[in-house]
């Protein structure tokens, strides 16, 4: 009898800690929309990353964002009121992206970048539904501009917000 109660306890709790390391270690499909500004000069050249990740798990980390392109062959990436879409494979996250750090390097021609916004869908897979989450970026990335960063950084962790 205290087998079996014992049994009864112990396995739910090693099915729900293999169904947290099964998503943890799943690959998922990210698709990424960055928005750029339409005001004078608010494109760039320069190299972008992005990180993002969920309140627990992985950190999905994109080291040059353009090598997620979508966009037609040719395409220039964050150019003035560019919508620019991406997707790309990392490990699954347990709950909502919710945090974002994007960075520009500050290279190239124009380096100086306004970006309007980032959102960021983790297509569903097995019992894991789609997420996505949009970040309001509203800001320069740039050393010559106000806030004078090159990095913008969002939490967001439990506000969802719609697509615009």
């Amino acid at each position: 009898m205290k087998l079996t109660m014992k049994l009864s306890i112990a396995l739910p709790c090693f099915l729900f800690f293999l169904a947290a390391a099964t998503t943890a270690s799943a690959q998922c499909t990210f698709e990424i929309l960055v928005k750029t500004d339409g005001r004078r000069n608010a494109g760039t050249d320069a190299r972008v990353s992005l990180q993002v990740r969920a309140a627990s798990g992985p950190t999905l980390t994109i080291t040059n964002l353009e090598s997620w392109g979508q966009m037609a062959a040719g395409h220039d990436y964050f150019e003035k009121g560019n919508l620019d879409r991406f997707r790309g494979t990392g490990a699954c996250m347990p709950s909502e992206p919710c945090n974002m750090v994007l960075t520009s390097d500050g290279s190239g021609n124009k380096p100086g970048w306004y970006v309007s916004y980032v959102m960021v869908t983790q297509l569903g897979q097995g019992s894991l539904p789609s997420m996505t989450h949009r970040w309001a970026v509203d800001q320069w990335l740039a050393i010559d501009e106000a806030p004078h960063m090159l990095t913008a950084e969002r939490r967001g962790c439990g506000i969802g917000a719609a697509a615009p």
